[in-house]
C-alpha cells in the first residue's frame, strides 16, 4: 500500500506559487486560518485522483468537473498549474498539469498507475466537514445507496434491479401483448377455412386432406412443403384480384379482431389508471406535496453539492446550521416518499394503460398502409379503421395528462366492444361472401381457403414461440432475481457486522462511558426486498433509531466520523492515506483530544494529512501527535504568493526553547502561558477536577488561574501528597497569569532570567502530572482500586488518591 512522500503544488486554487509538503510518509498536522488556502490542498489532491472537485462542479462554477474554477487567476497563462506526487513506490509517482485551455496532462501513464488511480475510485481518501454527516442524517434509501457505492455494492445492486426490471418488462410485454387472444384471431381464420382448428401439424394436415379431398389430385398432404405444392398446382392468375381482396379482408379482419380481444383490457386499464389518478388529484394538498417533494430534493442537492457554502437557508436568507437544514429535508423527503409512491402508482397504472394500447395502435397504422384503402369503394372501412384508431390515440393521450390536468370521464372514453364485434362479423360475412363468389370454381375455393388457412397456421406457431421464449424468459429471471437476493443479503449481513463492529470501537473511543454504545447499521426489509439501511444503536441499555433522536450535534459528527474511518479500514487496499479537511468544527474539547488519540493509536499504520483553521485544537494535540511522529505545519496566505508555508516552529514547546535558547523575549511569556493553559486543560481532564460550565467558545479559552484553582481543589480533596508536591499556589501567584480573558495583558515587565525561572517552575509542575516514561498523564482511567493510587500509563508515577 503507498503512502505519500512529497506534495507539489503549484497554480492550483489559492495557491500561487510553488508550494512543497515534504512528508517522507508521515502524518502532518496543518493549521491555517480561514482563507489561507489549506481546502487548496484538499481540492488540488481531490483532483488529481479523482479528476474533480465535486463541490466545484455546478453550473453556477462551470461544468468542467470544476476544472473552469481550478487554475488560480493570477498564474501567467502560459504557464501550467499542477499538482506532482512522490510515492513510497516510485513507479506512482506523478505530474498532473492543466493549461490554461484547461487540457490537462499526466506524466504517468504506466499501467501501474492508471490501476492506482482507478483503485481508488472504490476508496476513501478525503473527508471534508460538510461531508460528515450525510451519511448518518440520511434518509433510509440514500443511506442504502450511499454504502453500496461505498463497499463496491452498488455495481451489484444494477445487477438485482436489471434483474427485477427484466422480469417486469417481460411481464409486461406478455400482457400488452395478450398473447392468447392473437392466437385465437388466427385458429379464428383456420376454423372458417378448414371448418375445424390446427393447434398442430398433424391437425393441419387432417383438415387440409378434407379439404383438398374433392379436387382428386392425387396428392396428400404430409408437410408444409407439401402444402405450398398443392397451392401452385391449382393457383389460378385470373383470380388475383379477387385474391388480393379476401387476403385485404381477412387482414382487416384479424387486426380488429386483435383489439376486440383486447377491448376489456384496455377498458380496465383505463379505468385503473383513471381511479388512481383522481384519488391522488382530488386532494390538492397531495398535489402541492408532491410539488414540495420536487423543490425538497432540489434543496437537498444544492445543500449537498455545497453551492451554498455558509450556514443559512438559500430560499429565506435566515441563518441556519448546514446539518439541521439537512436533516429537515431529509426528515420532509421520507415524510413526502409514501406520497410519492401513491404518484408511482399513477404513473405505473398510466405505463400498462399505454403498454396495452400501443401494440393495437401499431396493428392499425400498419393496416392503414394498405393500398386498397386508397380507392374510393373501401372509403368507409377507412373511416371506420380511422375512428378505432381516433380512440386508441384519445386513450394514449389520456395516459400522458399530468395531475392539473382532467380526465375524460370513463364512460366517454370507453370503447364499446359491441361496434367491433359487429365490425368483425360483417368482415367474416365479406370475406365468405367473395369467397363463395366462384362457388363453381371449385379450385378457387379451395386454393383461398388453404392459402388463409396455413398463412393463419404460420402465424399461429410464430406468436406461439414468442409466447414461450417470454414465458420462459420470465421464469429465468424470477428465479436468477430470487438467488441474487439471497446471496446479496448474505454477503451484505456479513460485511454490515464486521462494519458496525469498527463503527462502534471508533465511536466509543472518542465517547468512553457513555450510553450510547452497540452501534450498528441494519437492513430494512419490505416484501422481502432490501429498500433501505437505518443506525440502531444502545441508549440506556434500550435500542433507538435514527441517530438524531437522542444524539447532539457533536456526537453526530463523531458517529459521521466513525463511518468515514471504518470505510477507510475495510476499502484502502492500495492507498494508505487519507485527508481530513476541518472535521472537528463542531466537537467540543474533549472529543477532539479523543479524535486526535484515536487517529495516533488505531490509524497509526496510515498515513493522515489533518488539516483544521482551529488554532485551540492545534494548540491542543500538536503535542501529542508529535510525539508519535507528525508533522507540524502553519499555512498563512499573502496578496503576493498566495497559500504558503510560515517559517518557524508551529510546536509551542519547542517554540519556547527556541525563544529562551536566543534569549527572545518577543511573545515568549505569552507562549509559556498558552502552554500552561493547555497542559492544565489536559491535566484537568484526567484527573476529573471541575471547571464550571461554559459554552463551547468559552470553554476553548480557560484561563490558567481557573483551571489552577479547579486543580487546586481537587487535590485537597483527593491527594495531599500531589498537592504538595505540586505546590500550585506558587505558579498562581506568577504575575503572567493575571490578565484579562481576550487580551492576557498584564503590567509585568518579564526578562529573560524572570522567563526561564518561570518556565523552569511551569514544566516542574507539569512533571508532577506527566510521565516522560509512558507519554501518558496521571490519570483515573488508571486508578489502582489495590493500592488507592492515582497512576499514568506505566505506573512509574503515582499518587497516593482517594475517590
Amino acid at each position: 500500500m503507498a503512502k505519500i512522500k512529497t506534495i507539489k503544488i503549484n497554480g492550483l486554487r489559492g495557491v500561487r506559487e510553488p508550494l512543497t509538503l515534504d512528508l517522507d510518509k508521515k502524518s502532518i498536522l496543518v493549521y491555517g486560518d480561514n482563507g489561507t488556502g489549506k481546502s487548496s490542498v484538499t481540492d488540488s489532491f481531490e483532483w488529481f485522483f479523482y479528476d474533480k472537485i465535486e463541490h466545484l462542479s455546478n453550473e453556477e462554477i462551470g461544468r468542467r468537473k470544476g476544472r473552469d474554477a481550478l487554475r488560480n487567476i493570477f498564474i501567467p497563462e502560459t504557464e501550467d498549474s499542477f499538482i506532482e506526487l512522490t510515492f513510497d513506490e516510485n513507479k506512482l509517482d506523478s505530474k498532473k498539469s492543466i493549461d490554461n485551455s484547461l487540457k490537462t496532462f499526466n506524466s504517468n501513464e504506466t499501467d501501474d498507475f492508471k490501476k492506482f488511480i482507478a483503485s481508488s475510485f472504490s476508496e476513501r481518501l478525503i473527508l471534508r466537514y460538510r461531508d460528515l454527516v450525510q451519511f448518518i442524517i440520511a434518509g433510509k434509501t440514500d443511506k442504502l445507496k450511499e454504502l453500496q457505492n461505498i463497499i463496491g455494492f452498488s455495481d451489484v445492486q444494477n445487477i438485482r434491479d436489471l434483474l427485477k426490471r427484466n422480469g417486469a418488462r417481460i411481464a409486461r410485454n406478455i400482457k400488452s401483448a395478450n398473447y392468447d387472444n392473437l392466437k385465437n384471431v388466427q385458429q379464428s381464420t383456420i376454423l372458417e377455412n378448414l371448418g375445424q382448428n390446427a393447434y398442430t401439424d398433424e391437425q393441419l394436415f387432417d383438415g387440409a386432406n378434407k379439404l383438398i379431398k374433392p379436387l382428386k389430385l392425387g396428392i396428400e398432404i404430409k408437410s408444409r412443403q407439401d402444402i405450398n405444392t398443392v397451392l401452385k398446382k391449382i393457383e389460378s392468375k385470373e383470380d388475383s384480384e379477387l385474391l388480393n381482396q379476401i387476403n385485404f379482408y381477412t387482414k382487416v379482419k384479424e387486426s380488429v379482431a386483435q383489439i376486440e380481444g383486447n377491448v376489456d383490457n384496455i377498458n380496465n386499464s383505463y379505468s385503473t389508471f383513471y381511479d388512481s389518478f383522481n384519488a391522488l388529484k382530488k386532494d390538492p394538498e397531495k398535489v402541492k406535496n408532491l410539488q414540495l417533494l420536487s423543490l425538497l430534493q432540489e434543496g437537498k442537492s444544492v445543500l449537498t453539492k455545497d453551492v451554498v457554502e455558509n450556514d443559512y437557508c438559500p430560499l429565506c436568507q435566515q441563518e441556519k446550521s448546514k446539518i439541521d437544514l439537512l436533516q429537515d429535508l431529509n426528515f420532509r423527503i421520507e415524510e413526502l416518499e409514501l406520497l410519492n409512491k401513491e404518484k408511482e402508482k399513477v404513473d405505473n397504472n398510466s405505463k400498462d394503460l399505454q403498454n396495452t394500447i400501443k401494440p393495437n395502435i401499431s396493428a392499425i397504422e400498419g393496416l392503414l398502409t394498405e393500398k386498397l384503402f386508397e380507392k374510393e369503394d373501401y372509403k368507409k372501412l377507412k373511416e371506420t379503421v380511422e375512428k378505432i384508431q381516433n380512440s386508441l390515440n384519445n386513450h394514449l393521450d389520456e395516459s400522458k395528462k399530468e395531475l392539473t390536468e382532467k380526465l375524460s370521464d370513463k364512460e366517454e372514453i370507453k370503447f364499446v366492444k359491441k361496434e367491433i364485434e359487429e365490425l368483425t362479423s360483417e368482415l367474416v360475412k365479406t370475406i365468405k361472401k367473395l369467397t363463395e363468389s366462384k362457388e363453381a370454381n371449385l379450385k378457387f375455393k379451395t386454393y383461398t381457403k388453404l392459402f388463409q388457412s396455413a398463412k393463419a397456421y404460420v402465424e399461429y406457431l410464430k406468436i406461439e414461440k414468442e409466447q414461450s421464449v417470454l414465458a420462459n424468459q420470465q421464469a429465468t429471471f424470477e428465479l436468477l432475481y430470487e438467488d441474487f437476493i439471497k446471496r446479496q443479503e448474505e454477503a451484505l449481513n456479513v460485511f454490515l457486522t464486521m462494519f458496525s463492529n469498527d463503527i462502534n470501537d471508533f465511536y466509543t473511543t472518542m465517547n468512553p462511558n457513555e450510553k450510547v454504545e452497540d452501534i450498528k447499521l441494519v437492513p430494512l426489509k419490505k416484501n422481502d426486498e432490501l429498500v433501505g439501511i437505518t443506525i440502531e444503536y444502545s441508549f440506556f441499555n434500550e435500542t433507538h433509531t435514527p441517530p438524531i433522536a437522542y444524539l447532539s450535534e457533536s456526537h453526530i459528527n463523531c458517529l459521521g466520523l466513525s463511518f468515514f474511518l471504518a470505510s477507510v479500514r475495510a476499502f484502502n487496499k492500495e492507498s494508505k492515506f487519507f485527508v481530513l479537511d476541518d472535521v472537528i468544527s463542531s466537537f467540543d474539547r474533549s472529543h477532539r483530544y479523543r479524535f486526535a488519540q484515536l487517529l495516533t493509536t488505531k490509524f497509526s499504520d496510515f498515513q493522515v494529512i489533518l488539516l483544521t483553521h482551529e488554532k485551540e485544537f492545534f494548540e491542543l494535540v500538536s503535542s501529542e501527535v508529535k510525539s508519535k511522529g507528525w508533522i507540524l505545519n502553519n499555512f498563512k496566505w499573502t496578496k503576493d504568493n498566495g497559500t504558503g508555508i510560515e517559517r518557524g516552529i508551529a510546536d509551542i514547546k519547542d517554540r519556547i526553547k527556541k525563544k529562551i535558547e536566543d534569549k527572545n523575549t518577543d511573545g515568549l511569556g505569552n507562549d509559556i502561558r498558552v502552554y500552561a493553559e493547555r497542559v492544565m486543560k489536559r491535566v484537568a481532564l484526567e484527573i476529573e477536577a471541575k471547571v464550571a460550565y461554559r459554552n463551547n467558545d468559552i470553554n476553548e479559552k480557560r484561563m490558567a488561574p481557573e483551571l489552577l484553582d479547579a486543580v487546586q481543589s481537587k487535590l485537597t480533596k483527593a491527594s495531599k501528597e500531589l498537592k504538595e508536591k505540586a505546590d500550585i499556589p506558587k505558579i498562581k501567584g506568577m504575575p503572567m497569569f493575571i490578565g484579562n480573558t481576550t487580551s492576557h495583558d498584564n503590567s509585568f515587565q518579564e526578562s529573560i532570567e524572570d522567563l526561564e525561572a518561570i518556565w523552569e517552575d511551569v514544566k516542574g509542575l507539569i512533571h508532577n502530572f506527566y510521565c516522560s516514561d509512558c507519554d501518558k498523564f496521571l490519570s483515573l482511567k488508571f486508578y489502582d482500586n489495590v493500592e488507592n493510587k492515582i497512576r499514568c500509563g506505566c505506573g512509574n508515577l503515582k499518587f497516593d488518591w482517594k475517590k
